[in-house]
């Protein structure tokens, strides 16, 4: 596992560096690379993750499709409606913390 994720960081031999060296960008990018390496039947995100260069964040993107399909739950925080409606199969829409409405799609 450990090959994989420094693969999917792209940091190539910046790995080896001590971390306080990293840029912002490094540092998301081993993050992420991180934390989505672990398969997990309940998901919860504040917000779709999208990290680094466009390039990183095509990528990025497909893994979070991969792991969210794969999940039995997925609750997700987001003020972005359409990646919302893309994703989810019930919205709930909250206003100061109370449930305004739940949407089944």
């Amino acid at each position: 596992m450990r090959k994989s994720i420094i693969e999917f960081s792209e940091l190539g031999d910046f790995i080896f560096n001590p971390v306080k060296t990293y840029s912002t960008g490094m540092l998301m990018r081993l993050t992420f690379s991180i934390v989505t390496s672990i398969k997990s039947e309940i998901l919860l995100l504040d917000e779709w993750l999208s990290v680094g260069d466009e390039k990183f964040m095509k990528k990025a993107d497909e893994r979070m499709q991969e792991i969210s399909s794969q999940a039995s739950i997925l609750v997700i925080a987001s003020h972005n409606l359409e990646m919302l409606k893309n994703i989810c199969n019930r919205i709930v829409y909250l206003n100061s913390g109370k449930i305004e409405s739940i949407s089944e799609l």
